[in-house]
């Protein structure tokens, strides 16, 4: 394992479920409504709220599922049937998916990622080459190979409150996938089949957004993470049980501006040495 993901994942006691934590520097952390947050790279840690503890994560988790899809190498032309099933998998849901239309499986990721559509998320692992089961051993092998350990499973969407991650594994996660074209293409892709994409973020201009997913159930709260470029720099940015959805957009704002400012600290620290 890389030296660098090894001190994000340890990090220092300072960092380990007690507030937040500064990389240095004058920098005020931000008073946030999450319960739990995190900036970071895989190099450093600027800041974390209660960053390690496992908790749901909601539809965040569906970053997790078109991972698993793009690292099978599945066809992404094969076409997939929505069935009954997915619907009743994915709690009869709103979705723009009807039950017998049929979809290139590269189609239903967009669904998947833009639109947060629960029934692709159901209907991508069980077309997956064995089901359920075998879509959720790769969801736990993948991440336990990145040796992140918090993550947990219950489904592929994030209906379940079995779906859980610690501020911190996301944050590496959202890293990782940054650096993947396809992750950023859908990240800021504005709409697909008329729905808007459901991260604000996607549609600011002003945002470096390279990766991203929201998500939200009642277990979970409102949940956001991002990965955004700063200065040439990968920083992932994680909101997990804001109060609501306003306010995990000025959490995620705040999270922003804190990772400029801390930037433009490091940056005059080093001039003066």
């Amino acid at each position: 394992m890389p030296d660098g993901r090894r001190r994000l994942l340890l990090g220092s006691l300072a960092w380990l479920a007690c507030g937040p934590a500064l990389a240095g520097g004058p920098t005020t952390a931000p008073r946030l409504t999450a319960r739990h947050a995190y900036v970071g790279n895989l190099d450093d840690t600027l800041l974390a709220v209660n960053a390690d503890a496992p908790v749901p994560i909601a539809s965040v988790s569906k970053l997790i599922t078109a991972w698993v899809i793009l690292s099978a190498g599945l066809p992404l032309d094969e076409k997939i049937r929505v069935s009954e099933a997915d619907a009743a998998l994915s709690q009869h849901t709103a979705s723009n998916l009807p039950v017998g239309s049929t979809w290139r499986r590269e189609e239903l990721l967009e669904w998947l990622l833009v639109a947060s559509d629960n029934r692709a998320a159901a209907a991508l692992a069980r077309s997956f080459p064995g089901g359920w089961p075998e879509f959720q051993y790769a969801m736990r092998a993948l991440l336990t190979q990145m040796q992140l350990f918090s993550f947990d499973f219950g489904d592929s969407s994030g209906l379940s409150a079995f779906n859980k991650a610690s501020a911190r594994d996301l944050g590496v996660l959202l890293v990782m996938l940054s650096q993947s074209p396809w992750f950023r293409n859908l990240a800021r892709k504005p709409a697909v089949g008329g729905k808007m994409n459901v991260n604000r973020f996607a549609h600011d201009r002003s945002v470096s957004l390279l990766a991203g997913k929201t998500g939200f159930t009642a277990a979970a709260g409102y949940c956001l993470a991002m990965a955004e470029e700063f200065g040439g720099q990968v920083f992932a940015l994680v909101v997990l049980n804001a109060r609501d959805r306003e306010a995990r957009a000025q959490d995620m704002n705040a999270l922003r501006q804190f990772t400029r400012q801390s930037l433009a600290s490091d940056r005059g620290a080093a001039r003066d040495r």
